[in-house]
Order: structure tokens, then C-alpha cells, then sequence
């Protein structure tokens, strides 16, 4: 039988490794972008990429803290996998981030249209990189997205 002191010791220790667990990810972006998120991320967060559907479909099998899709995944399915993924009951809770990455900034009226589109069908929020880039400068846009993501993953991973 445990004792109180070794049962507070245990929980400490798992509490402790939780904590330090890196939140998992899954990034479904075109194959240009993946090595640059995997570059900027991979100190920080698990990293599951895909660029089809029929990987998507397949790493949906697995658990994940946060959803990140860019606009141009699998040939603009960006809407399509969002409305998988909160069609299937252990994964509707998961946060879906959208995000543009590729081209130029976005006139007000397109960033508008599709940040109302992508909350509409279950996202997190849209994200338009390149306006980030000139709003904040390229290292605090990159800082900014990242710790969107962590926020989302920590926030889904404390209420599962």
C-alpha cells in the first residue's frame, strides 16, 4: 500500500512531466512549407505533418493538442479538412487554426470573408501571416503564431 507521501510524491512527478510535455500538433500545410514550420517549431511543439487529404484522414487516428492548416493544403482543401475534423467525435474539440501563409497579404474584405468562414464552420480563429509580417515585424509574427498555437494546445489539453 502507497503512503500519503509516496501517492503526493507520484502526483508531483506526473504533474511535473505533463508540464514539460511538448503539446502535439498536426501541421497540414503544401510541401514548401513544412520544412519552414518544422524549422521554427520542432523546439517547441511534436510535429505531425501531412499534405494530402489521405494523410490527414490517416493522422486523424491519432491524438492531437491543436489543428494548424494552411489555405493551400492539399490544393485549397483548408475548408474541407476543417469540416472533417469537427464531423468526427473525438476530434471536434481539437482547435483548427487557419492560416495563410503563401502570396501576399490579403485585401481587408477576402481576410474578412474567410476569417468569418473558417469560425462559421468550427476554426479557432484565421490567421493571415503576411499581415502579421507587416503589422509586427517577421520574428514577432512567427512568435505571435507560435504562442497562438501553444495557447490553443494548452488551453484543449487542460480541458480534454
Amino acid at each position: 500500500m502507497m503512503s500519503n507521501k509516496e501517492r503526493h510524491t507520484g502526483q508531483k512527478i506526473k504533474a511535473h512531466t505533463m508540464a514539460n510535455a511538448r503539446m502535439s500538433v498536426l501541421v497540414a500545410e503544401v510541401p514548401g512549407v513544412t520544412p519552414i514550420v518544422r524549422e521554427a517549431w520542432q523546439d517547441y511543439f511534436t510535429l505531425h505533418f501531412c499534405t494530402s487529404m489521405a494523410e490527414a484522414e490517416r493522422l486523424l487516428d491519432s491524438r492531437f493538442d491543436v489543428i494548424v492548416c494552411g489555405t493551400h493544403f492539399a490544393e485549397s482543401k483548408m475548408f474541407d479538412l476543417l469540416r472533417l475534423v469537427k464531423s468526427m467525435p473525438d476530434m471536434r474539440d481539437v482547435p483548427f487554426l487557419c492560416v495563410r501563409v503563401l502570396d501576399g497579404e490579403l485585401d481587408s474584405t477576402a481576410f474578412q470573408g474567410i476569417s468569418i468562414a473558417a469560425c462559421a464552420l468550427g476554426a479557432a480563429g484565421f490567421v493571415d501571416l503576411n499581415r502579421w509580417r507587416r503589422e509586427h515585424g517577421f520574428d514577432q509574427a512567427r512568435e505571435k503564431l507560435r504562442d497562438l498555437v501553444s495557447s490553443l494546445a494548452k488551453r484543449h489539453s487542460n480541458n480534454p
